[in-house]
């Protein structure tokens, strides 16, 4: 089933509008700046799982703090754990690159050994490329949203992923164009 027929059984007539707005707001982050959103995301909610841990235990082993020990642990719980949350990012890049490439020597050759081995190499590889790989699944993840929204909306199904495609391919080339940053700093340095 998909999203906009789960939203029409859900709004029994309501305005679906907000909604959409907010589904195609949030496409358009995912799209142009998704790297950063799931870092923050990450970062934030395993930063508040960590705080929560870090406060029970500070106030465990900081009693003689008092309250102050249960911030104390609650702070340090909390970017501990964000920390770990971005790079579970990483972790899970990895293991999607490896079990999908695990999924398609096994399809090819149905040698275990070889897909296990093959996934592996591919886990490592995602786990180093997560930066550039990463941009490409969330912009990828909003288009799909934005098709969505854009059904939602009462448009066609073939416009709706024309643009859906065209946005999704600027996101990305947004992503992997180079920095300009770079390109202006070495020009302005002169070669005598």
């Amino acid at each position: 089933m998909s999203i906009p027929s789960q939203f029409s059984q859900m709004l029994h007539g309501a305005p679906a509008w907000p909604l959409v707005l907010a589904m195609i707001i949030a496409s358009l982050l995912l799209i142009f700046a998704g790297r950063a959103v799931v870092k923050i995301f990450a970062f934030l909610v395993v930063g508040l799982v960590g705080a929560s841990i870090g406060g029970m235990l500070g106030a465990q082993y900081l009693s003689s703090l008092g309250d102050l020990g249960t911030i104390l642990g609650a702070l340090m719980g909390f970017f501990v754990g964000g920390l770990i949350g971005v790079a579970l990012v990483a972790f899970g890049i990895g293991l999607a690159v490896g079990y999908g490439a695990y999924l398609l020597i096994m399809d090819l050759v149905s040698n275990s050994t070889a897909a296990i081995l093959v996934g592996f190499v591919f886990f490592v590889i995602g786990l180093i490329m997560y930066n550039k790989i990463l941009p490409l699944v969330t912009a990828v993840a909003g288009g799909f949203l934005m098709y969505d929204a854009l059904n939602l909306l009462g448009l066609n199904s073939t416009l709706s992923a024309i643009l859906a495609a065209l946005v999704t391919i600027a996101g990305i080339w947004i992503h992997l164009r180079p920095s300009q940053k770079t390109s202006a700093y070495s020009t302005a340095i002169p070669t005598s």
